[in-house]
């Protein structure tokens, strides 16, 4: 063990992705364990690691342990040579993960990830990796099942908000009494808040409920792009020129995704010609109505049929995040922000809703919809689904909303107890902090981190 001249144990925190995953998984974890164990561990941060160095080969060696998230060198054939040196030197390397490798198939990414087979290369470095950590026991399992040993830890997303500053409790009541219901997630979700679909517009249609809640939708960005292909007509008129454009031609071509050695029965005099050709791939900047935050705010306004002010429902059109509109109303978007300050819209929030499809995929996520909330005390509502029903008890310390077709009936009937009783909402936000701030606590998960981190240095 390569400790430093005052003992303590050295380690690598690695880390290529710089938003929530960093933030969660990389960033709190290595700060806290610095924070309160300094006198056992020097830890270093370090997301800039040039494999091309000579000299970065030295410099890990000098580590008793490196985590890094996913992988740490994206050449599998370099990472099992970088690995054997490492390993021949006493490092030990840990992989974290957080998300399933297979992904669903409703995910955006879903074909470009089995185009790629990302899943190959995160089996194959969960083999490389001495240990892993997780952040459930159900992951955990599956994970176990690859490794083939018992070398994979759980290690919750967590929070403390002593110093993440972003979870301390500065909450404060609506100025016009509204109760504000937060929809806060990533791009990926478009799926899982389809069951929210018909849910506002039943809200705002009930007559004791007028005038009486807010809907925000935090983490609205415009940002992303788009491929679009277009098919080559030349390469068509020549196919019916020698009588090969029919049905089966068609649906070959269409299988191909644009490669020519795909598309059988062409001479190859055409195969040559129409080589990257077939298609043209036109990579571009996505239109504001084009962002997945677009569709949320329509499932979640009703097509914007639930604002009544003509004049804020033409400024929203703008997409102007820098601009604030002075009477929202009933609806308002509230823009990303870094990762260590988006949580801070939960200062004007008093019910957060976590919609989850019941699929693999989300299954292996966490629970952070109801870590984040715990420290404010924030009812949350919620799919009665893995993650969230592991932890989460119906109408305890959170409301669990039945997996069935017929969905939005128990999320509409649920929100509007919340919205009416106040009372309801601070025993369900209690109940959360009561169960979910001790275990979900970044101190005390960073001294399990401590503690798996001595052993597994002996």
């Amino acid at each position: 063990m390569k400790k430093e001249k005052d003992g303590r144990i050295r380690v690598l925190f690695y880390n290529l992705d710089s938003a929530g995953v960093n933030y969660f998984r990389t960033l709190t974890p290595a700060t806290e364990l610095e924070r309160i164990a300094e006198n056992d561990f020097y830890v270093e941060i370090n997301n800039k690691i040039d494999f091309d160095d000579e000299n970065t080969i030295e410099y890990l060696k000098s580590f008793d342990i490196i985590h890094y998230h996913r992988q740490l060198h994206p050449n599998d054939k370099k990472m099992s040579l970088l690995r054997k040196q490492l390993k021949e030197a006493g490092v030990v390397l840990v992989m974290d993960i957080d998300d399933y490798w297979y992904l669903d198939k409703t995910h955006p990414y879903y074909l470009m990830s089995l185009e790629k087979e990302l899943h190959k290369k995160i089996v194959f470095n969960l083999r490389e990796a001495d240990y892993v950590t997780t952040t459930t026991d159900h992951f955990a399992y599956e994970i176990r099942k690859v490794t083939k040993k018992d070398n994979v830890f759980v290690l919750h997303n967590s929070i403390n908000p002593d110093w993440m500053k972003q979870f301390e409790n500065n909450w404060k009541p609506d100025p016009e009494g509204r109760v504000r219901i937060t929809y806060m997630a990533g791009s990926s979700h478009k799926s899982d808040v389809q069951q929210l679909r018909t849910v506002v517009n039943m809200l705002n249609a009930d007559r004791e409920l007028k005038d009486k809640f807010k809907i925000i939708i935090a983490g609205w960005d415009t940002e992303g792009s788009t491929t679009e292909t277009e098919f080559n007509w030349d390469f068509a008129e020549e196919l019916k020129e020698l009588g090969l454009w029919d049905k089966k031609m068609i649906r070959t071509i269409n299988q191909s995704r644009g490669d020519v050695d795909l598309i059988y029965g062409i001479p190859d005099e055409l195969r040559e010609k129409y080589r990257d050709k077939v298609v043209k791939v036109n990579k571009r900047d996505i239109t504001s109505e084009e962002s997945v935050y677009w569709e949320y705010e329509k499932i979640l306004t009703n097509n914007h049929n639930i604002i009544t002010n003509e004049d804020y429902k033409q400024w929203l059109m703008n997409f102007d995040r820098h601009e604030k509109y002075p009477n929202e109303g009933n609806y308002a978007r509230r823009w990303t922000q870094k990762a260590n300050r988006y949580a801070n819209v939960l200062n004007e929030t008093d019910i957060v809703i976590a919609p989850l499809s019941n699929n693999k995929f989300n299954n292996m996520k966490s629970n952070l919809k109801q870590v984040e909330c715990w420290s404010r005390r924030i009812p949350v509502v919620c799919s009665d689904v893995i993650p969230y029903n592991v932890d989460g008890e119906h109408m305890e310390n959170c409301i669990l909303i039945p997996d069935k077709k017929n969905a939005f009936k128990y999320w509409k009937k649920e929100l509007k107890k919340l919205i009416l009783d106040p009372d309801l909402r601070n025993k369900i936000g209690e109940g959360l902090h009561r169960d979910f701030s001790e275990k979900y606590h970044l101190t005390n998960v960073t001294k399990k981190r401590a503690e798996i981190y001595k052993e597994i240095v002996k």
